[in-house]
């Protein structure tokens, strides 16, 4: 029986999300894909299936209907507002970064969570973020192959990171290469100067 393959703006479709960002997610080996003589990518629908579980999502019974982006990420993705997105494999410094951004009141802003580089990728190319706040050091997908990847696909074009990290700077140009767009800070979180920068960015819109 001939396998059922989807082409990358089918598997866009299923998951809310653009083609490129099915590319890249592919380019950075989070969903397996096949190429066919002339070079097309597909992807089956068992992979369909695995990152479909992998995200924690329930699949459409017709998976030729697409899901929303809500179901995408798990929550509903706001519009008119500044989308941030928090990656860092501590837990609890991921509760204490959205109890500070919340006590902002700033009524423009949405935040999501991810645990790791691998996390944060699938869900940015479903929210497009304005801002993501990062760590360096994390499972699976580190910060700096995701800050990577980000600024691969010209759909994050718009978009400011800021590293958050317990390096120091000397062991951060030694260990890691970061492009000079991307702000640098240094554990503990300084807080002040993150909120001046969301502020900063929504009064440029």
């Amino acid at each position: 029986m001939e396998k059922k393959l989807y082409t990358t703006t089918q598997a866009a479709k299923i998951f809310g999300v653009t083609p490129r960002t099915i590319q890249m997610w592919a380019d950075s080996h989070l969903i397996e894909v096949t190429k066919t003589l002339g070079g097309h990518r597909r992807i089956t629908a068992k992979e369909i299936e695995r990152l479909a579980i992998q995200l924690g999502k329930k699949l459409p019974q017709n998976t030729e209907t697409a899901l929303t982006t809500e179901a995408a990420v798990g929550k509903e993705v706001l519009d008119g507002v500044v989308r941030i997105i928090l990656v860092d494999d501590d837990k609890d410094l991921l509760k204490l970064y959205q109890m500070q951004i919340d006590s902002w009141q700033t009524p423009r802003t949405q935040v999501f969570l991810a645990s790791d580089g691998y996390e944060a990728l699938l869900q940015i190319g479903a929210i497009k973020p304005e801002i993501v706040i990062t760590d360096l050091k994390m499972p699976r997908m580190d910060g700096s192959h995701m800050i990577k990847c980000i600024q691969q696909n010209p759909d994050m074009a718009h978009c400011q990171i800021v590293v958050v990290t317990g390096l120091n700077k000397d062991e951060i140009y030694h260990q890691y290469e970061l492009p000079d767009n991307v702000v640098v800070e240094e554990k503990p979180i300084p807080f002040a100067r993150i909120q001046r920068l969301v502020n900063d960015y929504i009064a440029s819109k």
